[in-house]
């Protein structure tokens, strides 16, 4: 396995500070061993780090005991906001692992955590992450080119050929087709749901009958496009989505 050619973004979740440095040390010796590009941050509350999130992260481990907001309320506020993100759950009895199926958990790893144990479920978790690795995305805009990652671009919207990028720091109007900026963003993360916007398939919280809803804002679903959209979503959060009637 070569992970070498982007880099996966983490958070371990855990408050005990001397079980949190254990998993850093073994993700730091997982990506010497493979060539994995790993980048980790330790957060030793739920809700601060439930507070800042802003979908900057490929993979979460997440304690499920912990102080305040548990790892699995936190788990099911994660999945109202990012239903895409990997998550794994870090427990000491593996019955609160079996919970994790409701929110869409990748694995869960038993304390105290071995080595041997955890780099298995890691090269899991990175081929899983793989397909959702960031790239840079140039975009032309009526105020000159800006660069940002996938994940900072939530949806397109075009009005009488005036474009808008909404991201998750402002919006860029520009002048075109969206045919055109269609072409240019990458179709694994990307789904042009009809024919005035764009959604990043990241964003999107919740599907009912042909309305997706992506940051807020409702876009309805082309009848045409239903079946490529859903099938699209699927492939990029690993998960089953079904129409909310």
């Amino acid at each position: 396995m070569n992970g070498g050619d982007f880099m996966i973004e983490i958070a371990i979740v855990e408050d005990e500070e001397k079980e949190a440095l254990r998993l850093g040390s073994f993700l730091d010796r997982f990506s010497k061993e493979t060539g994995a590009e790993l980048s980790h941050k330790w957060w030793d509350s739920a809700s601060a780090f439930l507070e800042q999130y802003q979908f900057q992260y490929d993979l979460i481990f997440m304690d499920i005991r912990m102080p305040g907001i548990d790892g699995m309320a936190a788990a099911e506020r994660l999945r109202e906001i990012d239903s895409a993100v990997k998550l794994i759950f870090i427990t000491s009895l593996a019955q609160y692992a079996v919970q994790g199926y409701s929110v869409d958990a990748l694995d869960y790893i038993l304390k105290p955590v071995s080595y041997a144990a955890f780099a298995l479920k890691m090269q899991r978790a990175v081929e899983r992450c793989a397909h959702r690795a960031e790239q840079w995305l140039l975009l032309n805009t009526n105020s000159g080119a800006i660069q940002l990652k996938e994940f900072e671009l939530c949806y397109v919207e075009i009005f009488d050929h005036h474009i808008r990028y909404h991201t998750l720091q402002a919006n860029y109007d520009a002048y075109g087709t969206l045919k055109s900026v269609e072409q240019r963003l990458p179709s694994r993360s990307f789904f042009r749901c009809n024919n005035q916007c764009i959604v990043n398939l990241r964003y999107v919280s919740k599907l009912e009958g042909s309305t997706v809803v992506v940051e807020g804002r409702e876009f309805p679903i082309s009848r045409m496009r239903k079946k490529a959209f859903l099938a699209q979503l699927h492939r990029y959060s690993g998960a089953e989505w079904e129409d909310g009637q």
